[in-house]
C-alpha cells in the first residue's frame, strides 16, 4: 500500500487532538507536531520540520486563539497567527504540498445580520481577528493549493475552550454569566476534524476544484447564554449544582476585548464540494459532556 504523509501542526490543540482521536485512513503516515516539538516562535522550526517529514499534505490546526492574550501581546499573536502562516504556505509551495488552514468567524465584524458567505469581506473587530485575517491572506498569497476553512465556537472535552471553561465554572460558582446579544455557531472538534479528514481525503485523491474558502460549523446559531443553557442542560445529569445563569448585554461588559455580535456562517460551498452538512451542535455536545467527565472520573 502506498502510504500518504500528512503534517498535522497544533497536536495539543482541540482540532489536533480531535484528528488524533478519530479514526485516520490507513494509507495515511501522520506527522503530529506539538508547540514543544515546533515553537512558531523559532527562527526556522517551521522549515525544518517540514523538510525533514516531507508532506504530501499540510493541515494547520495551531493557533493563539486566546482573544485577551492576542490583545495583550500582539506581536506574539501575529507571529503566531499570520507570519508562522505565511512560512508554512511558502514551504507548501516548495514542496508541492497542499495546505488545510483553520480560521475563524471573527474575521468578520457582525454587522451585517445574516449568514456570512466566504467570499463577504472581512473587517475584524480585535487583534485575534485581525491576525487570523492576515494569515488568511499569507495562506491565500503563499500557495495555490490551499483550503482555507473557517468555523466558530468550537468546543470539546479536551483543553482550555468554551466548554471546559462553561463546565468548570459550573463546577465551582454560584453564578454564571454569559452574553445574551451575541450570536454565533457552535461547532465540535470533533466535526471539524471530519470534515478535515473528509477534504483532505478528496484532495489527495486528485480533487482539483476544491480549492479556495470554505465554512464549517455547527446549527442552529445561538447566543453565548443559549449555548450556556445547553451545557447547563447537557452537565445537568451528572451533577445536583444548579448554578443561576445570568444574561448580560456586550455593551454592559466595559473592559471586555471586543466581539462581533453576529457571526453564523454559510456552508452552502462546503456542502456543494465536499457533500459535508452542518452538525447538530446539541448531539456533539452531549457526547463531548460525556467524554469531559469520563476523563475526571
Amino acid at each position: 500500500m502506498v502510504t500518504t504523509r500528512v503534517l498535522i501542526f497544533g497536536g495539543n490543540g482541540q482540532i489536533g487532538q480531535a484528528l488524533q482521536n478519530h479514526p485516520l485512513p490507513p494509507d495515511w503516515q501522520v506527522g503530529i507536531y506539538t508547540h514543544e516539538q515546533c515553537d512558531f516562535l523559532q527562527p526556522g522550526a517551521i522549515g525544518n520540520a517540514m523538510r525533514a517529514f516531507g508532506p504530501d499534505l499540510v493541515i494547520n490546526a495551531a493557533a493563539l486563539t486566546d482573544i485577551d492574550l492576542c490583545e495583550q501581546e500582539p506581536d506574539k499573536a501575529r507571529e503566531i497567527n499570520f507570519h508562522a502562516v505565511a512560512n508554512i504556505a511558502g514551504q507548501c509551495a516548495t514542496l508541492d504540498a497542499p495546505l488545510i488552514h483553520l480560521s475563524t468567524d471573527y474575521v468578520f465584524d457582525g454587522t451585517e445580520g445574516r449568514l456570512y458567505e466566504p467570499d463577504d469581506a472581512m473587517n475584524p473587530l480585535n487583534v485575534y481577528g485581525q491576525m487570523k485575517l492576515l494569515g488568511e491572506e499569507a495562506a491565500r498569497h503563499g500557495t495555490y493549493w490551499h483550503v482555507i476553512l473557517r468555523t466558530s465556537l468550537v468546543f470539546s472535552a479536551f483543553g482550555n475552550n468554551v466548554l471546559t471553561k462553561t463546565l468548570h465554572q459550573l463546577a465551582t460558582q454560584d453564578e454564571a454569566r454569559a452574553v445574551a446579544d451575541q450570536f454565533a455557531s457552535p461547532t465540535s472538534a470533533m466535526a471539524v476534524a471530519e470534515g478535515i479528514i473528509t477534504i483532505a481525503t478528496a484532495i489527495l485523491n486528485g480533487k482539483g476544484n476544491g480549492f479556495g474558502t470554505f465554512h464549517l460549523c455547527g446549527e442552529p446559531a445561538v447566543t453565548r447564554f443559549e449555548f450556556l443553557q445547553a451545557i447547563m442542560e447537557a452537565y445537568a445529569p451528572f451533577t445536583d449544582r444548579r448554578p443561576k445563569l445570568i444574561p448580560v448585554l456586550a455593551a454592559d461588559l466595559k473592559d471586555r476585548v471586543p466581539r462581533p455580535a453576529y457571526t453564523p456562517l454559510n456552508c452552502d460551498k462546503t456542502r456543494d464540494a465536499y457533500g459535508i452538512l452542518p452538525r447538530a451542535w446539541r448531539d456533539d455536545l452531549t457526547i463531548a459532556v460525556k467524554q469531559y467527565i469520563e476523563t475526571r472520573t
